[in-house]
């Protein structure tokens, strides 16, 4: 014999919206198909190679800042995508916690110090050994910064989205340059570079003013960088030792994100 409150119109709304919830999340949960994630991938790169087109309509412009700004938003794009193509290679699981990660700045800007690793950019030959020699001495472990990078993506961005309370007990020994980007710094940057940012008293702080032709440059080759790597490993060029050390950890920090 079934209760009565089961046929009460607030049981039956309940039920319905405990169904409706339970459908969201599956939904959510579910992988995108993979036509679906190449298309997106697609879609952050187009917009980032536009983004970089633009700052040639600004190239006699000054300061330099607007430029700059659509720079770093750029080096976003290819973030996002490169996060969407390890979703795609099912590296990592695709849940409303990597969504927000792919929305959310100083995520993707913590994903840049990866792609930079992975990279491994080099001007002279000097750079190139000396990068080479790195990589023997640590023995396929990652560096501290690119390893702090992918430690306070995991645990101190989505790790306290998915408890709300901070993961460790005490403070782990994080790189500093990981840390200034995880605190927000570099995104500051960005900011200040379209921004007059007033201080506490009322008075300016800093101005657009403050961007430089050479940061400007520098950052525009850096996300130009990032756009022949996220293409390269799209269509399956990009396998380096170093691209296999990070798609690994990767794969063992993000197990079992939901």
């Amino acid at each position: 014999m079934g209760s009565k409150i089961q046929h009460t119109p607030n049981a039956k709304i309940i039920s319905n919206g405990v169904k409706l919830l339970h459908s969201l999340r599956m939904v959510e949960s579910q992988k995108p198909s993979q036509n679906t994630l190449l298309k997106s991938i697609q879609a952050c790169i187009d917009n980032g190679e536009r983004l970089l087109d633009e700052t040639y309509d600004l190239e006699f412009r000054e300061p330099p800042s607007s430029r700059f700004f659509l720079t770093m938003i750029a080096q976003e794009e290819f973030a996002k995508a490169f996060i969407l193509f390890l979703v795609k290679e099912d590296v990592i699981y695709f849940s409303p916690h990597i969504l927000r990660s792919i929305n959310d700045h100083t995520c993707k800007q913590l994903v840049g110090i990866i792609m930079d690793y992975i990279i491994m950019h080099w001007e002279e030959i000097d750079d190139l050994e000396r990068a080479i020699r790195e990589d023997a001495n640590l023995s396929g472990l990652l560096p501290n910064d690119v390893g702090s990078a992918m430690e306070i993506l995991r645990y101190e961005k989505i790790g306290r989205w998915e408890s709300g309370t901070p993961i460790w007990s005490e403070d782990p020994n994080y790189d500093k340059s990981a840390l200034r980007i995880a605190k927000g710094k570099k995104d500051q940057r960005k900011q200040d570079s379209l921004y007059v940012r007033i201080g506490r008293d009322g008075r300016v702080c800093s101005t657009p003013q403050i961007i430089t032709e050479d940061e400007r440059y520098n950052e525009y080759e850096r996300a130009y960088r990032y756009c022949r790597f996220v293409k390269s490993v799209l269509s399956g060029e990009e396998r380096t030792p170093r691209f296999d050390r990070a798609q690994l950890a990767f794969k063992i920090l993000f197990k079992g994100i939901e």
